[in-house]
């Protein structure tokens, strides 16, 4: 809506209108009221407070209706821009960013989990003077998961063994959810079968014993699974006191007051008390953003494992396993392909498995591997960022190849390969797991 410098159309052209006008400022919120429409539909008279003032207009009004509009001036007119409300998309983006936050190695979680639990040593040994008993009950709680979450993670040496591999895999937290609704499923199945065979008398206590067994089963796999640990340790931190620095600067009065006789107590342990528990804040908030984006790789990683091609029939696995090497934490990423040989115009019917890993070793810098399995022969190609790296793989080669014919395995090709190898992570680490312009 624009008005003219000089309103010839002004209602009640009075000293007051003007002045009105002239004291509108640049940005001011305004809510007028559509009094008149001439027949042209673009000349519109608007009541402003108290006054009537006639205002050109390029959008569809009705006669009666109010709008919201942003003052805007020019050095030779005042327009009326009217005032958007939020549009939902616009919100969407935002939500994305809060709800969905950008995926992180698996492993990336380690560091700040083992500087947290430092912390909570340093906090059990406070003053119960200065911690309250909720705090203290959380700290234990955080305590035993931390401790909990440690063990279980697969070790360097166990996931060298079939067995361990195989071990670190189903704990992974891929298959986390098949694996509970198949205990259910298999729950179900035992319990059916017994009240089929048992009498009215013991069914009752063959339920209680069949989810008595499932209750354990689950307890222990989400003891064990990668997954089920970060969820816990989310919703631990998600709980945890929006500030313990606060609180420890609440106690300072009363500390003095009850520490004054024995003078037990002084200002300085008091800051520095006050001190650490911000510290340990901020180290709670890291984790909790490392966690989250651990377990949006892990999400990913399922989303990503859900699809079959149906074009070649190709079932897809993605998965990445954190591992302790000695104090520090690594993670190895896997891609499992399964191709069905109906789908290829070829005479074979044996499935092609196609076994993809990448991994990025201190010191050795990032390593691929592509291995692909078929009546029970095998093809491996490496690929290694570093000059080095290279040459130690290189010399290596004749030994792996040796290691496969052990196991029964007739190799084709066992190459090193140059340039940078295929892409394996289609979302890289810290990416968003969803995209915000779709």
């Amino acid at each position: 809506m624009e008005i003219p410098s000089l309103p010839t159309h002004v209602t009640t052209a009075t000293r007051e209108t003007a002045l009105i006008i002239d004291k509108l400022q640049t940005g001011q919120p305004l809510q007028v009221k559509i009094v008149d429409q001439l027949a042209n539909k673009h000349d519109v008279i608007i009541r402003l407070g108290n006054q009537l003032i006639a205002v050109k207009t390029n959008i569809p009004v009705t006669v009666g209706q109010t709008i919201n509009v942003i003052v805007d001036r020019t050095p030779t007119e005042l327009i009326l821009n009217v005032k958007q409300p939020p549009q939902a998309n616009q919100q969407i983006p935002l939500s994305l960013r809060h709800l969905l936050p950008k995926q992180t190695p698996v492993s990336d979680f380690h560091q700040p989990l083992g500087e947290v639990l430092a912390g909570i040593n340093k906090q059990t040994v406070q003053s119960a003077l200065t911690q309250s008993k909720e705090l203290a009950l959380q700290l234990l709680q955080l305590r035993r998961l931390a401790n909990n979450i440690i063990h279980t993670l697969p070790k360097q040496k166990n996931i060298t063994t079939a067995a361990g591999l195989k071990d670190a895999v189903q704990h992974s937290g891929v298959f986390l959810e098949p694996t509970l609704q198949k205990m259910l499923l298999d729950n179900k199945a035992a319990l059916k079968n017994h009240s089929d065979n048992a009498t009215t008398r013991h069914q009752l206590p063959l339920e209680h014993l069949a989810t008595k067994a499932l209750n354990q089963q689950s307890t222990e796999l989400s003891r064990v699974d990668i997954k089920a640990n970060l969820i816990k340790l989310i919703q631990l931190l998600n709980a945890w006191p929006n500030s313990t620095a606060s609180q420890q600067k609440a106690q300072p009065q009363r500390l003095t007051q009850e520490a004054a006789p024995s003078s037990s107590v002084k200002p300085t342990v008091m800051t520095q008390q006050a001190s650490a528990a911000q510290l340990f804040d901020q180290q709670i908030k890291a984790l909790l953003n490392k966690t989250e984006g651990a377990l949006s790789k892990i999400t990913l990683n399922q989303l990503a494992s859900s699809n079959i091609d149906n074009s070649t029939g190709r079932q897809t696995w993605q998965i990445e396993i954190p591992f302790l090497n000695q104090q520090a934490t690594e993670s190895v990423f896997l891609k499992i392909e399964q191709e069905d040989p109906s789908r290829k115009k070829t005479n074979e019917t044996n499935p092609q498995w196609v076994v993809s890993l990448e991994m990025n070793p201190p010191k050795l810098g990032l390593i691929k591997n592509k291995l692909t399995l078929q009546n029970h022969q095998i093809s491996s190609h490496f690929w290694a960022e570093q000059l080095e790296t290279r040459q130690l793989i290189d010399r290596h080669l004749n030994t792996f190849k040796e290691q496969l014919n052990r196991a029964n395995l007739k190799t084709d090709s066992i190459q090193l390969q140059e340039g940078p190898g295929p892409i394996m992570q289609n979302n890289k680490p810290s990416e968003s797991i969803l995209s915000e312009k779709a």
